[in-house]
């Protein structure tokens, strides 16, 4: 990877993330890029790494996924070399963003995860975050890895219940 192409990789995740109102998963950065032919999957990988390394974004980690934001860093150097990037470049991320909105909300909302805590036990920890907001958060204790990954799994599936639920049970008289 020449100087050149790093940087407009660089530029282009930037971009990407400041046109973002929450944090993005790699997966949706790299179907951005590969879907546009800019580079192959070891090479994003590579830059979002000396992006975080440089401070320029921030990685927050879960046990499936890394969510990644615009640090003030990043906004600062976009401010500098943004011109740099072609206005076409910036055209497609526009139009990527708009037309795959409802899969990038529903991708970025729901956020689960677990962890071993003691033998025997794990704590599954999952949450609804709605334009940089918590809407809800809950860690439940289970005592098998399969369960926590069970939890975190209906979640994804039930979370709009789930919330309702919780929100009437706790409301109403």
């Amino acid at each position: 990877m020449t100087s050149e192409s790093l940087k407009l990789y660089k530029l282009i995740i930037l971009y990407f993330l400041s046109q973002t109102k929450q944090p993005m998963p790699n997966a949706i950065i790299s179907d951005f890029i590969l879907t546009n032919g800019y580079t192959d999957y070891f090479s994003i990988q590579q830059t979002l790494a000396s992006l975080t390394e440089d401070k320029m974004i921030e990685a927050e980690q879960t046990h499936s996924t890394s969510y990644y934001v615009i640090a003030p860093s990043g906004l600062e150097t976009l401010g500098f070399f943004g011109n740099q990037l072609p206005d076409d470049t910036k055209i497609q991320i526009d139009n990527y963003l708009s037309e795959n909105k409802v899969n990038i909300v529903k991708r970025t909302t729901i956020h689960t995860d677990f962890t071993q805590t003691k033998i025997n036990e794990y704590l599954a920890k999952v949450s609804i975050i709605e334009r940089g907001s918590t809407i809800l958060e809950l860690s439940l204790n289970v005592a098998t890895e399969d369960d926590a990954i069970q939890v975190c799994k209906r979640f994804k599936e039930k979370n709009e219940t789930i919330y309702n639920y919780l929100l009437k049970e706790l409301t109403m008289d």
